[in-house]
């Protein structure tokens, strides 16, 4: 290979990686509170929202203002399906006192098929009860090229804050019609307990993408 279209090839492969990279709107220097409880707003007059994603069309309607602060302690993509069409990654996120790293040891956590997990260790100070109502799984979908990946950027162990609001889903795929409902509760348990969110800001640390 010659030297000159080496290097022409380094510098197509950078540009295409800067281009995979979110764009950063701003910074927030003060440190995020992530032993508050999520902040949920109803909305009274909501605006829908319309998505045309890879020739489908989803209609979103916003159920309530959130805002949603913590340690991410799983993440999964999804590709496929309509749903990995709206929704290209579940976060999983614990706030309070299951937020500090010192209890770890007592936890693990995982992600499968849009469901989340989590095992007990011995000796837990904590009961079930309580993991449940500090942590959720949240299907993310992104209000816009960059809040995708933006997302798609959070780590495990990342401290974040998200912000959008929790919706309800319909939409035509392939020609058929298809649905998705957001919980509005942070202690039910099972299918349909998983916060169907609608991002449109991510602040990760101190950098902020919207």
């Amino acid at each position: 290979m010659k030297l000159r279209t080496f290097f022409f090839l380094v510098i197509l492969a950078v540009a295409i990686s800067s281009c995979e990279r979110p764009q950063l709107t701003g910074m927030e220097l003060d440190k995020i509170d992530i032993f508050r409880d999520p902040i949920q707003t109803p909305i009274s007059s909501p605006e829908p929202i319309t998505l045309e994603v890879k020739n489908s069309r989803f209609t979103l309607t916003p159920l309530a203002e959130y805002k949603l602060s913590g340690r991410v302690v799983s993440r999964e993509t999804y590709s496929s399906g309509w749903e990995g069409t709206i929704s290209p990654i579940d976060l999983a996120i614990v706030w309070g006192k299951l937020s500090e790293p010192e209890y770890d040891q007592y936890m693990s956590y995982s992600q499968g098929n849009r469901w989340y997990f989590f095992k007990y260790k011995p000796s837990p100070p904590f009961d079930q009860s309580f993991v449940i109502s500090h942590s959720s799984n949240n299907h993310i979908i992104p209000a816009n090229r960059n809040i995708r990946l933006a997302a798609k950027s959070i780590k495990k162990k990342d401290v974040v804050v998200l912000e959008g609001s929790l919706v309800s889903l319909k939409g035509i795929y392939k020609g058929e019609e298809v649905t998705w409902n957001s919980s509005l509760s942070r202690t039910d348990t099972g299918n349909g307990s998983c916060e169907l969110f609608y991002v449109t800001k991510v602040r990760i640390g101190t950098h902020v993408y919207e």
